[in-house]
């Protein structure tokens, strides 16, 4: 107080002081006086975007620091951002086998895989000499009946019945006894050699005793000659991890990082010494398990080095490299169908669907229904690389689903196996190429030749991710009920408690297949409003490698989805699939996506630095990433 007086008396102006109770009488504490901003004309820092300067921001403009990796079950695409098209690796992975033990099944074979039984070559004289003067092929079709298929033949069949009768609506001629006349000249042909100087599209196999290392990736591990001294594993299947031929996590990490080193490598030219200097765009699938989405993301930040990551979902990426606001993205993979409505680059999580089958199972079923017609080539096997490469091969060359392609047409191909001359054999088909493709909107055909592994008991924790539309089932708490308090009051009858919206996903219910239409449709209709799914249903877009290149399946498609529409929709009377734009390859939209995406500023605040991820993990792709993590 004294002070204050003194301060008075000098002129000096009064300063208002705090009290603070006991300490009053001690000490004095002046209040702040603001200072006017009024004339303040400083631009100092005004043309920073982000905290540390601009050392601190990741500058991705030209795209030539940045690699977009987009795994898959079969394949890699991989690519510097600047690229106009990623490199295509087969993602697979051969290891040298410590010690050499005699193999039960083939290294490549898929657990559950059916091989399927290989004809007599006396099956189908009789009814073949029987059928050769009837001018109806309905008796004509059973030639293709063989034990062990009994589950297909009542679909088959079916489909047969309906093929003819599209045939005759559309005025096409039906061929008499076509059956017959693919199974007599398939059981006559022989095969022709050819030497290997006189093949231009000979294999340089490599030998085990040439290999240096112990892993070998890409299409090198597929030229392996098979002498039991590598075993070859895909660390992807269906979309997930592969459970069934690892015994490990870090198995798979292993492979994973050995395939990715090795294509930075080879395809792309980048030694491991120059990635710390480089970001990366992860392409995922759009229902993922975060535990693998994490254990990726380890793997590209710490084990492999990168300086930044950024992770996104691949239908929205599939709208970023074909320049669509909204769509119904329809992903056949090999091995895996994913369907998702995407509008202004978000993915409407209620309309993800996921089903286990593709491409793969196409060429499943062509060659069973090659093998019914006696297929020339008797001695093939799904379960070796270069016979599975065959058959897919004669999957993308052959299949269609137009009517004006059912015929009785001649058709070659090449035999090419390690250590024996090229053989060239020529074989008859009639509607097998039609069929294949309609295995997908079938599942009981796939069921029969393939199982789907069994996710739910993987190694990984949480594995088996949440999918929309499956069957639910109730919780513990509504089965079992809670347990009654004992009283001595009146004994009232109680009824178990339930738990309102409580529901589990059934481990056996999730891993059932869809039909393709019905996939479809049940995503549109969870979009959201009646506008926005009539908005989906005129911009449908297939992109991968499954039916892409099929011709006619879009129309085929288009009129099936049309025909299971829901009643609510009676104003979408027409449905639209949408060809993707510029003439771009549908398998790489979600890798150009990806290459978009990393080089736009609004993209900046999604990349994840090394040095964050050290320090808060996976942590900050909850923060960082645009979808619901």
């Amino acid at each position: 107080r004294s002070a204050a007086r003194t301060s008075r008396s000098n002129g000096e102006p009064h300063v208002r002081t705090e009290r603070l109770g006991p300490m009053e009488s001690t000490y004095s504490f002046p209040a702040f006086v603001p200072l006017s901003q009024r004339s303040v004309t400083s631009t100092m820092r005004r043309g920073d975007h982000g905290v540390g300067g601009p050392s601190g921001v990741f500058d991705t403009a030209s795209g030539e620091n940045v690699v977009v990796i987009h795994p898959g079950s079969r394949w890699l695409r991989i690519g510097r951002a600047s690229e106009a098209v990623p490199r295509e690796v087969p993602h697979v992975a051969a290891r040298r086998l410590r010690v050499h033990v005699p193999r039960v099944s083939e290294p490549t074979a898929p657990v559950g895989l059916k091989e399927p039984p290989v004809p007599s070559p006396h099956s189908a004289t009789e009814r073949t000499a029987m059928d050769v003067d009837n001018s109806d092929s309905d008796s004509d079709t059973e030639a293709f009946a063989y034990a062990g298929d009994s589950s297909v033949d009542s679909t088959l069949s079916m489909l047969r019945t309906a093929l003819k009768q599209h045939q005759r609506h559309s005025k096409r001629k039906v061929p008499s006894n076509a059956y017959s006349q693919v199974i007599s000249y398939n059981r006559n042909t022989r095969a022709e050699s050819i030497h290997e100087h006189n093949d231009p599209y000979r294999v340089e196999w490599i030998d085990a005793s040439e290999v240096e290392g112990d892993c070998v990736t890409g299409e090198a591990a597929l030229r392996i000659a098979d002498d039991g001294q590598f075993v070859s594993r895909w660390p992807i299947r269906n979309g997930c991890f592969n459970i069934e031929e690892y015994a490990s996590i870090e198995d798979v990490l292993g492979d994973i990082e050995s395939i990715w080193t090795q294509a930075l490598d080879r395809e792309l030219g980048i030694q491991r010494t120059h990635i710390a200097q480089l970001g990366v765009v992860l392409v995922i699938p759009d229902i993922f398990n975060r535990t693998e989405v994490e254990a990726l993301a380890c793997v590209l930040l710490q084990r492999m080095g990168f300086a930044h990551l950024l992770v996104q979902q691949s239908s929205a990426l599939v709208t970023f490299g074909a320049g669509f606001s909204s769509a119904c993205v329809v992903d056949v993979g090999a091995q895996k169908t994913s369907i998702t409505c995407v509008e202004d680059g978000h993915c409407s999580p209620e309309s993800r669907v996921t089903t286990m089958y593709g491409g793969d199972d196409i060429t499943r079923f062509l060659y069973h229904l090659f093998v019914r017609s006696h297929f020339p080539y008797a001695n093939a096997r799904l379960s070796r690389s270069h016979d599975w490469m065959l058959l897919n091969d004669l999957r993308e060359r052959f299949c269609t689903v137009n009517l004006s392609d059912v015929n009785i047409r001649l058709h070659s191909f090449f035999v090419r196996t390690p250590n024996a001359n090229t053989l060239k054999y020529e074989f008859k088909a009639y509607d097998e190429p039609y069929q294949a493709p309609l295995c997908l909107f079938y599942p009981e055909i796939m069921d029969a030749y393939y199982e789907v592994p069994n996710y739910g008991e993987s190694f990984v924790g949480d594995v088996t991710p949440t999918r929309f539309g499956i069957l639910p089932t109730r919780a513990e708490s509504v089965v079992e009920p809670a347990i009654v308090p004992q009283t001595d009051a009146i004994d009232v009858p109680v009824d178990p408690p339930t738990v309102p919206h409580t529901f589990v996903p059934d481990p056996q219910a999730q891993f059932m297949r869809m039909p393709l239409d019905a996939a479809i449709t049940h995503s549109i209709v969870h979009s959201g409003s009646i506008d926005r799914a009539r908005k989906m249903y005129a911009s449908i877009v297939i992109v991968g490698g499954g039916v892409a290149f099929i011709p006619g399946f879009d129309s085929l498609l288009s009129s099936r989805l049309l025909q299971i529409r829901p009643d609510y929709l009676p104003s979408v009377d027409r449905i639209d699939i949408v060809a993707p734009p510029r003439d771009l390859d549908p398998r790489v939209l979600a890798w150009k996506g990806g290459a978009v995406l990393s080089r736009l500023d609004t993209a900046r605040e999604m990349w994840v630095s090394q040095k964050e991820w050290a320090d808060f993990g996976s942590r900050m792709l909850r923060d960082r990433v645009l979808f619901q993590w």
